[in-house]
């Protein structure tokens, strides 16, 4: 080894430990956030069949001042972890947005997810 290679190891070691220190953090930020969205399509889906639902068959016993589709869309959201932010009755059928806000600590991402869904 000669005088201009010294330290040249630990300069490459200190890399390579860098180049798989940031391939392991992107790969756990994609999973995390790859994950978040299957269940943000879920809640999404699950809250527009309930609203179709109240659509057909009203339950007899609903709680609040107003029964509408878009309150049952309300309480299956929250029961979901997630925020409605829009919900729109139309020929029928109940389109309904979600969201809910990732807390990964280099950022916040508000993912957001639609669904419809009518009577068969």
């Amino acid at each position: 080894m000669t005088r201009s290679e010294r330290g040249s190891a630990t300069l490459h070691s200190l890399f390579a430990a860098v180049l798989i220190l940031t391939a392991l953090t992107a790969a756990i930020l994609w999973s995390a956030i790859s994950t978040a969205r299957h269940k943000l399509a879920a809640a999404a889906d699950l809250t527009a069949l309930s609203a179709a639902r109240f659509l057909t068959d009203p339950p007899a016993a609903t709680t609040g001042p107003n029964p509408t589709p878009c309150a049952a869309a309300v309480r299956v959201a929250v029961l979901n972890d997630v925020q409605l932010t829009e919900c729109a009755i139309s020929a029928g059928s109940v389109t309904v947005e979600v969201s809910v806000s990732l807390d990964l600590r280099v950022a916040r991402p508000t993912l957001t997810a639609a669904a419809r869904a009518g009577p068969v």
